[in-house]
């Protein structure tokens, strides 16, 4: 189930999935279809019911897991959440190259624009230059 968020960079709604990993009930789930699988392919119990149950599990957790991880990522702006987390630097570079690409390609014309505000970086004892001092030669 997807939930409502807001991107941490540009401030658009986005749809995420919470949920990364599998719950107990779908492990339930994957052992029944084990179990019936095997019954129905050699009609009884096999030992090749625990292997079907091992191999859907995993597939579902990797499945959950990409998922989750592929909606985190902002669509409007290329922020990654988890690669900022990891190498800040990285994920400046990359939503810089997001944005590059993003005015260049029609698909996202239409779409809405991330709100990102400029950074303006105050120097520390900076003063303007005196026009007057310029004029007395």
């Amino acid at each position: 189930m997807k939930h409502k968020a807001f991107c941490s960079f540009c401030s658009l709604p986005q749809k995420i999935y919470k949920k990364k990993h599998i719950n107990p009930f779908e492990l339930l789930m994957f052992a029944g279809v084990g179990a019936i699988v095997t019954y129905l392919v050699w009609q009884e119990f096999h030992i090749a019911g625990p292997f079907i149950f091992i191999i859907l599990t995993c597939v579902a957790e990797v499945v959950h897991r990409m998922r989750w991880r592929y909606s985190i990522k902002c669509r409007n702006c290329g922020f990654d959440p988890l690669l900022y987390k990891r190498a800040p630097e990285e994920a400046a570079q990359t939503v810089k190259a997001f944005l590059s690409h993003r005015k260049t390609d029609p698909l996202y014309l239409l779409k809405p624009q991330p709100k990102i505000k400029p950074v303006i970086k105050k120097v520390k004892n900076f003063t303007p230059p005196s026009d007057s001092k310029d004029l007395q030669v």
